[in-house]
């Protein structure tokens, strides 16, 4: 990226700052897996293709909708989310919001490299990214004197990860999900800075510990006696045939389809824009003054680079779709 290219993006990128402190999300609106991977294909082609504009607006409507977003997303897609982020704080001028992103972006990913295509390698945002690769690594921070609350039929997830214990990695943002067992929707969003918890989600740890003897007790109470709603749960995916046998019902995970199709979808359109790569090739070759040289170059490079995009995001929406499923612990290895 052309210096004059960076002070552009700099004009032209919003002015929001990264809260401070825990915030739930007060959001007008869900905002969905469509949504979500329609601005990270954004910001990357805007990246690949300079667009000023484009980036901007995605990069600020994922900053505004992570802590509103209303499915489990997997880790690798916080990661990209977060990437981006980061450089558009950075763009912003705000440089310590842009470490705090990039902090945790790393946290999830530490192998990640830009690509070439994204930013230049004397882009300064990789100067920034790169040097928080070494503290992004810290030992998480508990909350003190405190556990978490777990409600019936729901567990809590941090940056697309599975939360067992209330800590966090400190000087960075997290987005936190409690996420129904049943189903995988999710019942709550909240942003956090560090391991600032939501008080509405943890409790004393006086209240949860148990000494080991009391422990074992409510363990065979638990497994004697079943809440009814848990029951109602195991009811709905279980079924017994005439022979005694048991055939237990997978639960679809409600983005799945959504995604498989968006995935689909891109892959499509990246095959449709490298078709149209050639004819603008064909002019290019057949062009007669320099100004039709130059302006059919740019376009068939453009096409080229928006193809080999969409078909990376496509293939990576696509395989998250392939391999979500109704359990716990949802990853992806492809990145945005």
């Amino acid at each position: 990226m052309t210096t004059s290219r960076l002070r552009l993006l700099v004009l032209v990128a919003g002015l929001a700052v990264l809260a401070p402190s825990v915030a739930h999300a007060e959001c007008k609106a869900p905002y969905t897996s469509a949504e979500l991977v329609n601005d990270l294909t954004s910001s990357q082609l805007s990246l690949r293709n300079l667009d000023e504009s484009m980036f901007s607006s995605a990069a600020a409507r994922l900053e505004a909708g992570l802590p509103c977003v209303s499915n489990p997303v997997p880790p690798m897609v916080f990661a990209s989310a977060y990437r981006y982020i980061g450089a558009y704080r950075y763009l912003a001028k705000d440089i310590d919001a842009s470490r705090r992103w990039f902090r945790t972006s790393l946290e999830l990913d530490a192998s990640y490299q830009w690509d070439a295509g994204e930013l230049e390698l004397e882009n300064p945002i990789r100067v920034v990214f790169e040097s928080e690769r070494d503290s992004a690594q810290t030992p998480t921070v508990k909350a003190e004197g405190k556990v978490l609350a777990q409600p019936a039929g729901s567990t809590y997830v941090l940056d697309g990860r599975p939360l067992k214990v209330a800590e966090a990695t400190p000087n960075r943002p997290h987005i936190l999900q409690q996420v129904a067992t049943a189903d995988r929707s999710v019942r709550g969003t909240w942003l956090l800075d560090g391991p600032a918890f939501p008080a509405q989600v943890l409790q004393d740890g006086a209240v949860a510990g148990a000494t080991p003897v009391e422990a074992a007790r409510q363990s065979k109470e638990a497994k004697k006696k079943k809440p009814e709603a848990d029951a109602k749960e195991r009811i709905a995916n279980v079924e017994y045939t005439d022979s005694g046998a048991i055939r237990v019902e997978r639960v679809r995970p409600p983005e799945k389809t959504p995604l498989l199709i968006v995935g689909a979808v891109a892959i499509v359109g990246a095959g449709a824009l490298y078709a149209a790569s050639f004819v603008t090739h064909d002019e290019f070759e057949a062009s007669t003054t320099t100004p039709q040289l130059f302006e059919r170059q740019t376009m068939t490079n453009a096409l080229v680079l928006s193809s080999g995009g969409v078909l990376l995001a496509g293939l990576g929406v696509g395989y998250w779709g392939i391999i979500l499923d109704g359990g716990a612990g949802v990853g992806v290895t492809a990145q945005f």
